[in-house]
């Protein structure tokens, strides 16, 4: 019989003295499908952990190596504002909807010991006066409306789905010349809403103090990457997840400062311009694909956008000076090129190749997406141009569903993470190898639960997310594996998710929806594909 939950009656974060329970209390959501790979659970949404309630939803992490040997690990957690429990959680004072965990992984155990809230405050910034603000009803330009077209609130104090995100290691935003330090020199966490067209970017520093970064423009972004080598240039890649026909691929250029009010103003992150990605005479993701062949590559240009509110309609700007995607998801920059960005897109426009079914399923749809390659010229002078190329198109077996998220091991390997989207395909994690295109399938949702026909059946609207490179957190000297932590989402409540006989109706409040949190080892890539 499966341990009942500890029995809630407050809010999120304000549990005391509860027992801790751990992940033996709920179903392991994702398997390995591949002898190469071994997965372990970490925790699971509705855990309480430290008298801490861990909320669900898990989506975009990073990853810290602590100096006493334990890892901290951000994840966010992917609310929507317009969720009716989402807003019965709203506040006047501090932030809602959408939050960052801080968990504190031990190695040794393998156990989450600790949950906390990461963010501890917020700069927002005021569009009619130009300054930052902490006051979020000043925020709002002009000729916006307060609530978007999905019922949640826009320039509030409200958080609106945190997807990916991107934790930038410590010096990674500075720069040396000579004497003389340019930049930011601690690590800085990146997050984005992705909410439609008035969603908003954020960067943390490591106490948790956030501010947005007005010249990133505001759009539905799935993520925001910083390259880490790009010099005395601040570069910044933002993935618009908007929709098939309406999405962009966006490049900021800042200029790393010696002095500045804040981390971001050092950082470059304040000062400088934002562009979208033109392929000459591609307009669509569609006619790049009928034009060209995989592996071909085409010339990119940038083309500057302004992101003032107040004089600019940033959405027409961009459709009109970039080449538009099918929904651009995740994205990562090469561990071992910095002149190399990774990106996905989840859809193909209805393309006939990429949406035939899989032959295996052939009643369930499906949409294999794209896996893409950005390779500029000098990314610390990146307006000299690059080029891109599709690397998958959809059609190759094992015939990929809504690729949604992707990692990279240094060794030249991504994982893509599927998000079927409340179908019948159950989610997997594949494994891509750069060297010659050949997929293989490493992970699974357990058919037990997540099948359609499942006899004890969870839901169909599952996702694996969040996948992180923890090689050097984890790796020790002369070990040949790789190492990645990911998570599941699981979009029902949490009781349900946790296979509860009874719905606990405080903790489904509190965790909102189910979710899981993983150890992945590939312990041999060659493995893999054999």
């Amino acid at each position: 019989m499966r341990k009942k939950l500890v029995a809630v009656t407050a809010a999120v974060g304000a549990i005391a003295l509860a027992p801790t329970a751990f992940a033996a209390d709920a179903p392991q959501y994702v398997l390995s499908a591949n002898s190469a790979a071994s997965i372990s659970v970490l925790a699971t949404s509705g855990d309480i952990i430290g008298g801490q309630i861990l909320r669900g939803t898990p989506d975009g992490m990073g990853v810290l190596k602590n100096s006493d040997g334990t890892i901290t690990i951000l994840s966010n957690h992917e609310m929507s504002l317009s969720d009716k429990t989402v807003q019965a959680s709203k506040s006047a004072t501090g932030t809602w909807g959408s939050s960052v965990s801080k968990l504190t992984y031990n190695p040794t155990t393998g156990k989450i010991t600790t949950v906390s809230n990461f963010i501890n405050s917020i700069q927002y910034y005021d569009y009619t006066n130009n300054v930052w603000t902490t006051d979020y009803t000043k925020t709002l330009p002009a000729g916006f409306a307060a609530v978007d077209s999905y019922g949640g609130d826009t320039f509030s104090n409200g958080l609106n789905r945190f997807c990916s995100s991107n934790l930038v290691q410590a010096g990674a935003l500075a720069y040396k010349d000579g004497k003389k330090t340019y930049g930011y020199s601690g690590a800085a966490y990146f997050v984005a809403e992705e909410g439609g067209d008035t969603s908003r970017a954020f960067a943390f520093d490591m106490n948790g103090n956030g501010i947005q970064l007005p010249k990133l423009g505001v759009a539905g972004y799935e993520n925001a990457l910083t390259n880490p080598a790009s010099g005395k240039s601040t570069v910044v890649m933002l993935n618009e997840d908007n929709g098939a026909t309406n999405s962009q691929l966006y490049m900021y250029v800042g200029t790393k400062q010696e002095k500045g009010a804040n981390f971001a103003e050092k950082a470059g992150l304040t000062n400088g311009q934002l562009y979208t990605a033109y392929v000459k005479n591609t307009r669509t993701d569609n006619k790049f694909r009928a034009t060209y062949k995989i592996g071909e590559k085409v010339d990119v240009s940038f083309n500057p956008l302004n992101t003032d509110l107040a004089y600019s309609d940033f959405q027409a700007q961009a459709q009109a000076g970039g080449t538009t995607f099918s929904r651009i998801e995740d994205g990562e920059w090469d561990p071992k090129n910095p002149n190399v960005y990774y990106f996905i897109t989840t859809e193909s426009n209805k393309d006939p190749l990429a949406t035939a079914p899989n032959p295996s399923e052939s009643s369930t749809a499906r949409d294999g997406g794209a896996l893409w390659r950005l390779t500029y010229k000098d990314v610390k002078n990146p307006l000299k141009g690059a080029s891109l190329e599709m690397l998958l198109n959809g059609t190759e077996a094992p015939y990929l569903s809504k690729p949604d998220n992707l990692a990279i091991d240094e060794a030249g390997y991504i994982l893509l993470q599927e998000d079927p989207g409340n179908n019948a395909h159950v989610a997997r994690v594949l494994a891509y190898r750069v060297s010659d295109g050949k997929l293989a399938v490493v992970a699974e949702f357990d058919k037990t639960y997540f099948a359609a026909d499942a006899t004890s059946l969870i839901t169909i609207d599952e996702e694996s997310s969040g996948m992180v490179n923890a090689n050097a957190a984890l790796k020790k000297a002369g070990d040949t594996a790789s190492y990645f932590f990911f998570n599941a989402q699981v979009h029902t409540t949490t009781s349900k998710s946790r296979l509860e006989a009874t719905p606990v109706d405080a903790l489904d409040k509190a965790a909102i929806e189910g979710g899981q949190y993983y150890t992945m080892v590939i312990s041999d890539w060659t493995k893999v594909f054999n």
